[in-house]
């Protein structure tokens, strides 16, 4: 009963932000609003679509939850610093701030859909050696997203208060870091899927 009201004040609220955003034209973001309700909301819309009824939440599905809500939010702030750290810095010239905006929400949809899937499906079927395999590549692409928007910082203050055109912040930040970000993220999404395969495989045998 909690979740049917929590899920009702939920849409409402939504419905009004999306009016008000659509009023002052903001396209982008509207549709975002709307994309990221139904990554956050998928397996509510799911069920009631399918079953005419909420799902059931035990304790696994609060757990995964739970977890699936803190990386989101641990993404979120570091995605935020580093957004702040860019847009200082003018890295978006040209790009609308709604755009921008609509971007990082969508983004953190999908962080949510990621995360739940994880906590419910994918953990549970990797060894762990898996497991810490997809730890190291998670905090190495977490690192390595902070790398590129310090070096990039750091080369335009380097020529902000020197005049110097820095070329190893630059390497850094447009070469380096970036790589090593793209490595990084796959091989998390083939740990990923590895797990996510795992769990299909044992629910056929089942």
């Amino acid at each position: 009963m909690k979740t049917k009201i929590a899920l009702i004040i939920y849409t409402v609220i939504g419905i009004l932000g999306l009016m008000l955003l659509l009023s002052r034209e903001n396209l982008y973001v509207a549709l975002a609003l709307v994309l990221g309700f139904l990554l956050l909301g998928y397996r509510e819309i799911w069920s009631l679509i399918r079953y005419r009824r909420l799902p059931v939440i035990d304790e696994r599905v609060r757990d995964n939850l739970t977890g699936a809500m803190r990386l989101t939010g641990v993404f979120f702030f570091i995605a935020s610093i580093v957004l702040i750290l860019l847009l200082h810095f003018d890295i978006f010239k040209g790009v609308p701030t709604s755009l921008i905006i609509s971007g990082m929400l969508v983004v953190m949809g999908i962080m949510y859909v990621i995360g739940y899937n994880y906590y419910d499906r994918v953990k549970p079927n990797m060894g762990e050696k898996s497991l810490r395999f997809l730890k190291i590549c998670l905090v190495t692409a977490g690192l390595s997203i902070g790398t590129i928007a310090l070096a990039i910082a750091l080369h335009n203050m380097m020529f902000a208060w020197f005049g110097i055109e820095d070329a190893v912040f630059f390497i850094i930040g447009l070469l380096g870091a970036p790589a090593i970000l793209a490595i990084s993220l796959l091989g998390s999404l083939a740990a990923y899927a590895g797990g996510l395969l795992a769990s299909f495989s044992g629910s056929c045998r089942e």
